[in-house]
């Protein structure tokens, strides 16, 4: 512990910095409490969407393989080949108790039948049905990633925020109440030894001796 100045002052000054890292620390874990409410909120989501997910998946293949056996392998690869879709992804910033995060936007997935790129020969109502549960797949494939981006975000900034608490609880606040003790217990000795040299000082002095009236 470095040298500390035994004054009223210095005291004060102490006790104003310890009041700051208490009211900093309670603020930290309110906002560490909520982004930590804010991330399983994401999680159950993304729980959920990967849930669906599987069971669209399922279905998709199961989809593929009655287009398979129906219209034949060589149909399906053909319309499979032929389709052509551009899907913009744009990041925008959105802030989450106080945390700045990409939120990833992209438009509807599924396409009509005559924009897939595949023509109206090329195809039949099982090649169609393929297709639109696929792009459902592609689209809850998207969000899950939008959720997960989120997840890391803010799995970095409660790591940050419980840093910052863990600091401020076990190092700066301690530190701060060990050198308030330490003045504290210096000033009590002081004033002691203060009232001690000044009954010395007391006990010391002449008796005052009156004169007599003749």
């Amino acid at each position: 512990m470095e040298q500390v100045a035994a004054t009223r002052s210095q005291l004060l000054a102490l006790r104003s910095r310890l009041g700051l890292a208490r009211r900093g620390r309670d603020l930290l874990e309110e906002k560490r409490n909520q982004l930590m409410a804010e991330f399983r909120r994401a999680a159950a989501q993304v729980l959920a969407e990967t849930g669906e997910l599987d069971a669209a998946a399922a279905e998709a293949r199961h989809a593929l393989a009655v287009a398979e056996v129906v219209d034949g392998p060589e149909a399906v690869r053909s319309a499979g080949l032929a389709t052509r879709a551009h899907l913009p992804l744009t990041a925008r910033p959105v802030t989450v108790t106080g945390v700045r995060i990409a939120e990833i936007e992209f438009p509807p997935v599924g396409l009509p039948r005559f924009h897939r790129g595949y023509s109206a020969s090329g195809s039949s109502p099982n090649i169609d049905r393929v297709a639109e549960m696929y792009e459902a797949q592609l689209e809850m494939v998207l969000r899950i990633a939008a959720y997960e981006v989120r997840l890391r975000r803010l799995s970095e900034e409660i790591g940050t925020t419980t840093r910052r608490v863990n600091a401020l609880e076990t190092v700066v606040i301690p530190q701060l109440a060990s050198e308030i003790r330490l003045i504290h217990s210096r000033l009590e000795e002081r004033e002691r030894q203060d009232r001690f040299r000044l009954k010395r000082f007391k006990d010391r002095r002449p008796a005052r001796t009156g004169r007599g009236v003749p």
